[in-house]
C-alpha cells in the first residue's frame, strides 16, 4: 500500500513492479548479489574476529625464527664449530622420525653413526 501511494491512483500493481525493476529494485531473498554481500561478508566478518581476538590478547604475528626455533639454531651452531658435518642431514639428530626418515636412517646410518648422539651430550 506504500508503494501504491507514490503512484497515482490510475497506476496498476504491473507498472509499480516494472517501475521498481528499472530502479533497481528486486523482491528475491536471494538478489543478484546475495554471494558476494554474505558469502564474502561472513568470511571477512570471521578473519576480522580473529584479527580481533588476536591483538585483544597480544597475540605477535610476527614470525622471527630467531625466537621460534633455538633447536635447529643450536644444530647450525654445532655445524659451523665442526662438532657435527656439514652434510649431516638434520632428521637424523632430532628425537622423534616418521617411516621414511627412519628408512633413510637405516639407509646412511653408519655413515654418520659417531654423530648421531650429538644433540643429546650437553
Amino acid at each position: 500500500q506504500a508503494i501504491l501511494a507514490l503512484f497515482p491512483p490510475s497506476a496498476s500493481l504491473v507498472q509499480v513492479r516494472s517501475a521498481a525493476a528499472v530502479m533497481g529494485g528486486h523482491s528475491r531473498f536471494f538478489h543478484p548479489n546475495w554471494f558476494s554481500r554474505y558469502v564474502w561478508g561472513t568470511i571477512a566478518g570471521i578473519n576480522l574476529f580473529g584479527f580481533c581476538a588476536d591483538q585483544s590478547v597480544g597475540i605477535d604475528r610476527a614470525k622471527n625464527p630467531d625466537v621460534l626455533w633455538p633447536w635447529w639454531h643450536e644444530i647450525m651452531r654445532k655445524k659451523e664449530k665442526g662438532e657435527i658435518p656439514m652434510n649431516m642431514p638434520g632428521y637424523m639428530l632430532v628425537k622423534f622420525n616418521n617411516e621414511a626418515e627412519q628408512k633413510y636412517i637405516e639407509q646412511r646410518g653408519e655413515e654418520f653413526s659417531d654423530f648421531m648422539g650429538a644433540m643429546e651430550e650437553e
